[in-house]
């Protein structure tokens, strides 16, 4: 886890009943006036005070590499985690910035294995920003435009029976800035189609380190 003195005429008492009537009605007007002139300075007070109060500061977009790769032991798909953009500085998610959060991008190499169908989507990845207490989905299609626009392509999902290699970036928008995150890549428990074959699911973490 984003803030007088007041100067009163003294009266002097006149020998004549009369002007000591007339100056005790000014100096009354004068007690009078003076709490007016004291709310008044402290109307003026209150928008310096909130002036001061410092603004969120966005941080500054950096690249960092991981370069961390595994391999799915029971289907064969071999996953990279080749780097990842902190405070991608996204115009469409200013507010949540602005509050303390953070875009969040990863870029993924997959390369699916052979022997099965099926696809690797961006919905296999997950961050958490509390250690690992919680993971939440990616919001790639929130700021998919402006990561175009900045030359990181969106990952799109990927079909094992189209082998290959495929690259590409994937958004997380994060509520709570932290100094670093955890990376999840889950793929779920297994029916095999044709065969009573279960495959237990696979599941990785992948550190993101403080910058």
């Amino acid at each position: 886890m984003n803030f007088r003195s007041t100067t009163r005429s003294t009266v002097v008492a006149a020998a004549l009943l009369g002007l000591t009537f007339t100056f005790t009605a000014c100096s009354s007007s004068d007690d009078d006036a003076a709490p007016a002139e004291t709310e008044t300075s402290v109307e003026a007070e209150a928008p310096e005070e909130e002036a001061d109060e410092p603004a969120v500061t966005p941080g500054e977009e950096t690249l960092i590499e991981i370069g961390e790769s595994f391999e799915d032991p029971d289907i064969g798909d071999t996953i990279e985690i080749l780097s990842v953009v902190r405070h991608f500085p996204s115009k469409e998610e200013a507010d949540l910035i602005a509050d303390g959060g953070e875009v969040v991008l990863v870029e993924v190499k997959v390369a699916p294995g052979p022997e099965y169908g099926g696809r690797i989507s961006e919905g296999n990845f997950k961050i958490s920003w509390d250690d690992g207490a919680d993971f939440w989905n990616n919001k790639t299609r929130m700021v998919a435009d402006e990561m175009d626009a900045a030359d990181y392509p969106v990952l799109e999902d990927v079909s094992r029976i189209d082998g290959g290699e495929h690259t590409g970036w994937i958004a997380f928008l994060v509520d709570e800035q932290a100094d670093g995150y955890l990376l999840q890549y889950l793929r779920p428990e297994s029916n095999v189609i044709g065969s009573d074959d279960v495959l237990d699911e696979f599941l990785v973490e992948v550190e993101i380190p403080a910058l």
